[in-house]
């Protein structure tokens, strides 16, 4: 149990959702752990986003502003926080999302510097108010980097030592999709094992309108697993390599069926060739 109360950073970037951006202020100023700096990075919005945040400002002492004057995407409004962070610890906020009023209390108690970082459970909420819970841990479960490799274990946020996440150069600029996995991994490839807590302290919104711009929906997942194997050069070698070219050319429709057997046998799943099967039956093969 910690008897100290180290300052937390709280980053939260945002670019024109102003109302959605009230939402996760709250939550962060609600926090049961009070001493925290609120960081809020501004990727050129003109929603009056500059006004409101200037406004709580002369409120509210622990809050701090940073903008962009023209658009430079998500990592680098990221970055922006990342590095004005004052923090011995840091976390990180969608500003469509919100935190639980325990989430940072949790983590500072749960905190050992053997760990590269922490990360829990998440609730989705959906605009028709139904919830689903992942990852639906039983207890608390100590993860490498290696379970980072083929899919994001450790959600969109995380909480560490400010130091590392400064370390390995923040977000990676160059990320246009899967931004928050391709840093986690990095960040467990340098400074190792990471744990999951058995809780939910986090809420991810979907409740985006129709006119939001969504690269998730723009850009293509098979070019995102090129991208964040290409970056990662020093961490995909050999079978994990071979697997992840793999799950390319799954996600490109063009996996050979042996393949999709051998895989599903090394990996102890029938998914792949589950996949295989329906994308032969659907036609796009």
């Amino acid at each position: 149990m910690h008897s100290r109360t180290p300052l937390v950073s709280v980053y939260i970037t945002t670019c024109n959702r102003l109302e959605k951006l009230k939402r996760a202020l709250r939550s962060v100023k609600d926090q049961s752990y009070q001493n925290i700096e609120i960081i809020i990075c501004d990727d050129a919005s003109a929603d009056g986003t500059q006004a409101y945040v200037e406004g709580l400002i002369r409120e509210d002492a622990r809050i701090h502003y940073f903008r962009n004057d023209t658009s430079k995407g998500a990592c680098a409004a990221r970055n922006l926080g990342i590095f004005h962070a004052q923090g011995e610890y840091i976390t990180g906020l969608d500003d469509d999302d919100e935190f639980l009023p325990e989430r940072i209390s949790q983590f500072i108690e749960a905190w050992d510097n053997k760990y590269s970082f922490i990360c829990c459970d998440f609730i989705e909420r959906f605009s028709d108010g139904k919830t689903k819970k992942y990852y639906n841990t039983n207890s608390v479960e100590k993860l490498t980097y290696v379970d980072m490799l083929f899919d994001n274990v450790a959600s969109n946020q995380i909480f560490t030592l400010t130091e590392r996440l400064k370390a390995i150069g923040g977000f990676d600029i160059r990320a246009r999709r899967l931004q928050d996995w391709d840093t986690w991994l990095r960040l467990s490839h340098k400074f190792g094992e990471f744990i999951r807590l058995p809780i939910a302290t986090y809420i991810m919104h979907h409740d985006h309108g129709i006119d939001e711009k969504r690269v998730s929906k723009s850009y293509p997942l098979s070019s995102s697993l090129i991208d964040l194997r290409d970056r990662n050069k020093d961490i995909y070698i050999d079978e994990h390599l071979k697997f992840m070219n793999f799950i390319i050319s799954t996600e490109e429709k063009k996996a050979k069926p042996i393949d999709s057997i051998i895989w599903s046998i090394k990996r102890r799943t029938p998914k792949y060739m589950i996949k295989y099967a329906l994308q032969s039956f659907s036609g796009n093969k």
